[in-house]
């Protein structure tokens, strides 16, 4: 893919060379609050179930937590006023210079403006550190960030180096967050205000091509209880149709996604189910993703119809505590990414309808080998 060549914004630099501090680290603290497996760790597990209409009985399950990662401590720790809402950065890490790197990687690539998405991205590593958490002391998250500039955007994007999920209960606890929200300290007394931007879409899927794909979508030019659910592709841009059963949109979140919500996708070999806080929201039947594939988490923003626009200068983050997968494997050769699909064609209209490996089992081959050490993931 061509790339394009932007200097980035003047205060991502502080973000590197904070990896570099010689000041002691920060959350050292051991009361720092951790998601404890919810796979007994001396009880070895045939399979994982979860709950709903089919248990998945997945081979395999990993955990990141990303709320205890060791954040450099600098001299403006705890200079949280508002005239010094950037001084964060100073305390933060890249996750490339993190222990997670083993495991995620942030993307580089680029994307020209086209008719219509009329403002050129830029990837950027930059986008995807650690910073402290602005509710809990001594704790991190991980933050993915877009910011507007002038003449580009600057947006973030992390893919696992695993390749190889087929079928998957992925859960996820995050929110999105203004700068002002982001930047807070947990001890600061005034009162909590989180007003995101709009113009971004903040996005969580299961990826191989575009037509092989399951996300969930967050466009901050919504209402903040409103969520977009898709098979990919789910739009036909020769025929500006969109294509029946294979998106759903729910306007009723039983919390706004500017709040710490736990987002569920269960991909599964008929179908992909979403819940928001174990709480069912969508079921999609159609176009379900038949290959192995990445995990992947983005946050963006290109001028265009689906996303609107950011006024210059403007950021919104993407906060993450922890993800938790419960998945199996295929063994099938792995063919490329189609990295120039990944920003997808939208209608013109906003408007939408409604860790082991081991060998691949299929819901029913699980059940004829019988499964006798289960781990559950839920409440069944």
């Amino acid at each position: 893919m061509a790339r394009l060549i932007f200097s980035l914004l003047p205060s991502l630099s502080l973000i590197a060379s904070s990896a570099s501090s010689v000041l002691p680290p920060i959350n050292t603290n051991t009361n720092t609050p951790k998601i404890e497996p919810r796979v007994p760790s001396h009880y070895p597990c045939d399979c994982f179930l979860v709950s709903g209409p089919d248990p998945g009985y997945f081979t395999d399950y990993k955990l990141w937590d990303f709320r205890s990662v060791p954040l450099p401590y600098s001299l403006n720790h705890g200079a949280y006023r508002a005239a010094a809402a950037d001084l964060w950065e100073a305390e933060t890490v890249p996750l490339s210079q993190s222990g997670f790197k083993s495991d995620w990687q942030a993307q580089s690539w680029s994307r020209h403006k086209t008719l219509d998405s009329i403002v050129p991205m830029v990837n950027s590593d930059l986008n995807a550190f650690f910073a402290r958490h602005p509710q809990i002391p001594d704790a991190s998250q991980l933050v993915l960030r877009t910011t507007r500039l002038s003449n580009y955007s600057s947006t973030a994007e992390i893919e696992s180096h695993q390749g190889n999920f087929y079928r998957c209960s992925l859960r996820i606890r995050m929110r999105l967050m203004s700068r002002e929200a982001v930047s807070r300290s947990p001890i600061d007394p005034s009162p909590h205000v989180n007003q995101v931007p709009k113009g971004a879409c903040a996005g969580i899927f299961t990826y191989r091509s575009a037509t092989c794909e399951s996300d969930l979508e967050f466009l901050t030019s919504d209402p903040p209880n409103t969520v977009h659910y898709a098979n990919q592709p789910d739009y036909d841009p020769v025929n500006d149709i969109i294509i029946p059963n294979a998106s759903s949109v729910v306007t009723t979140l039983p919390s706004p996604w500017s709040a710490w919500i736990t987002h569920r996708m269960d991909w599964l070999s008929n179908s992909t189910t979403w819940y928001v806080d174990d709480e069912l929201q969508a079921n999609i039947t159609y176009g379900v993703p038949d290959r192995p594939s990445i995990l992947a988490l983005n946050l963006w923003s290109d001028g265009g119809i689906w996303t609107g626009d950011m006024k210059t200068n403007e950021s919104v983050y993407m906060g993450i505590e922890w993800i938790e997968i419960a998945f199996n494997t295929s063994a099938a050769g792995v063919p490329p990414l189609e990295h120039s699909q990944r920003v997808h064609h939208r209608p013109l209209k906003s408007e939408r309808r409604g860790s082991s490996r081991k060998r691949q089992l299929s819901g029913f081959d699980a059940a004829a080998e019988k499964c006798k050490r289960p781990c559950y993931l839920d409440k069944i």
